[in-house]
């Protein structure tokens, strides 16, 4: 008969029967997955928006057997990341014990208890998030790992694997790039500093932090003497013998090398320094149009002659926010300091649309007059008085006309008249922050990148929506899985109308203002 103990009873063991179903195809799926590890590990790729293969995460990726590893290496990043590690059988209860009573007397996360194990299971086969789930998944992998490899199969993988800064992985590379010889001959000194460099890639990077990244392999070696890995004599003799770094050189190609980079930082932003294997990452950047704007700038150099001239393009979809080309500089292969995303400059006059923008929000219109331009009084505490460059300036000028000719007085008259910090209001809430409060703001005197100033200015054509600035689209894992879905996303900062005059208006600078000159290269 009935009851509903039996029924809960039937629906327990359902759930229960479910739940080891799914436990055993997982646990299966990914048995599979690390026997296949023996045959070596994939790498991430990168898609453009055609859906062709592009590039992958790692292309000067170089695995090496164990034993072309320098023991130096192997002992110190043992000592430092994971001291028990030939002792464990993936998961160190003595560590997780000692990290939890940490963290609970300091009610924050400070100590953490990650095995190599753990570390290779997460570079392998997850993200970077913090979540428990993850941490869950994790510790499953760890053992899973364990039970199929030996200690020196998985020590081998994490070492060709690892994230050791300036998008190099693994300790062959990194020992080249460094040092300029293989891993197999590292010094004590050198090896203690990639070993402590695993800790935190980017704060204790050679390159960019070379003082950090000896003090840290001080500590590591610190870390051997105490496991009696290196006697009193040897931690002292690579104390006093700092090792010379070799300047970081970008090995990528000159062609796309900057958004290669950039788009590879994306994938780190969101799945940490890790490097699982055969993931699929689809951007946005559309190869013709990557082609065209690298002519466009090594061309636009050449045209102009300077020597050291550097410049910086990007294209956006304005609809979608979609990134379809960026060139950070003359040549990624001479310098790989990104302009586009990082060089902040003046923008002069392609401030002012966000100004004229704000007065038409406020009530303006393209046929508003502006009035007495041509005695101005002076501005501010150093009674400053703006400029046009030519020297005639009409007293009168509608808002349209003003724009047009890029007239300095009347930019200036308008932003008094609305203020400017509604003008520093509008060019934030479009992207472009960190604006000064200043008269000479309606003239572009603050700072933006070139990457922050073309999406703002997406949200004219789009109707008045700024897009997020848009990638990677999505990424699969080795399985196929969905671990990103980056959807576009927009929000409505001014009005439709306002944007449909202000594409009217910039119409009008290029037909017949102060754009005429990029007509002959067939912008309209």
């Amino acid at each position: 008969p009935f009851t509903w103990p039996n029924a809960v009873a039937v629906a327990l063991l359902v759930m229960l029967g479910a739940s080891a179903a799914v436990a055993f195809v997982w646990a299966a799926r990914y048995s599979l997955a690390i026997s296949r590890l023996r045959r070596g590990v994939g790498d991430t790729v990168f898609y453009s928006a055609d859906g062709k293969p592009w590039f992958r995460m790692d292309e000067q990726h170089e695995e090496v057997p164990l034993s072309a590893i320098s023991p130096h290496l192997r002992r110190a990043v043992v000592a430092v990341e994971d001291h028990r590690f030939y002792y464990h059988g993936g998961i160190d209860v003595i560590g997780v014990g000692r990290a939890a009573s940490k963290n609970l007397r300091e009610r924050e996360v400070v100590e953490g208890a990650s095995t190599l194990t753990q570390q290779l299971a997460r570079t392998l086969f997850l993200s970077n998030s913090r979540t428990w789930g993850r941490k869950v998944k994790e510790a499953a992998l760890a053992l899973l790992l364990e039970q199929q490899l030996h200690k020196d199969q998985i020590l081998e993988l994490y070492l060709n694997r690892v994230y050791l800064s300036g998008g190099v992985y693994g300790v062959q590379p990194m020992a080249r790039r460094l040092y300029g010889k293989p891993a197999r001959e590292l010094t004590l000194a050198e090896a203690a500093v990639i070993a402590g460099v695993i800790q935190a890639p980017s704060a204790l990077s050679p390159w960019s932090n070379p003082d950090r990244a000896v003090r840290r392999s001080h500590t590591v070696l610190e870390r051997m003497r105490e496991q009696k890995l290196i006697s009193r004599e040897e931690e002292a003799s690579a104390v006093n013998r700092r090792p010379t770094f070799r300047p970081f050189v970008a090995t990528a190609e000159a062609r796309s090398g900057y958004v290669r980079e950039y788009l590879r930082q994306q994938f780190r932003n969101e799945f940490g320094g890790d490097h699982p294997p055969d993931w699929q990452a689809r951007t946005t950047v559309v190869p013709q149009v990557q082609e065209a704007a690298e002519r466009a700038v090594e061309n636009g150099l050449r045209r102009l002659g300077f020597r050291n001239l550097e410049a910086a393009l990007v294209a956006f979809d304005p609809r979608t926010g979609n990134l379809l080309a960026m060139v950070g500089g003359r040549d990624y292969r001479l310098s790989a300091y990104n302009r586009a995303t990082k060089s902040k400059r003046q923008p002069g006059s392609a401030f002012k649309p966000f100004l004229y923008a704000t007065a038409l929000e406020r009530g303006f219109s393209p046929v508003s007059v502006l009035s007495g331009l041509a005695s101005m009084p002076p501005l501010g505490r150093d009674e400053w008085i703006p400029r046009n460059a030519h020297a005639a300036t009409a007293d009168e000028l509608t808002l349209r006309a003003a724009l047009l000719e890029s007239n300095n007085r009347a930019s200036v008259a308008l932003a008094q008249k609305i203020g400017t910090r509604p003008v520093i209001r509008m060019a934030s809430d479009l992207g472009v922050t960190g604006q000064p409060d200043v008269p000479s703001l309606a003239l572009g005197t603050g700072l933006a990148t070139p990457f922050a100033l073309t999406l703002a200015y997406a949200a004219f054509p789009n109707g008045g929506l700024r897009v997020k600035a848009r990638s990677l689209v999505s990424v699969l894992d080795a399985d196929g899985a969905s671990v990103l879905d980056n959807p576009v996303s927009s929000e409505r900062v001014i009005s439709a109308e306002t944007a449909f005059q202000m594409v009217s208006m910039l119409q009008d600078v290029i037909a017949r203002g102060t754009g005429t000159a990029v007509r002959q290269w067939g912008v309209r």
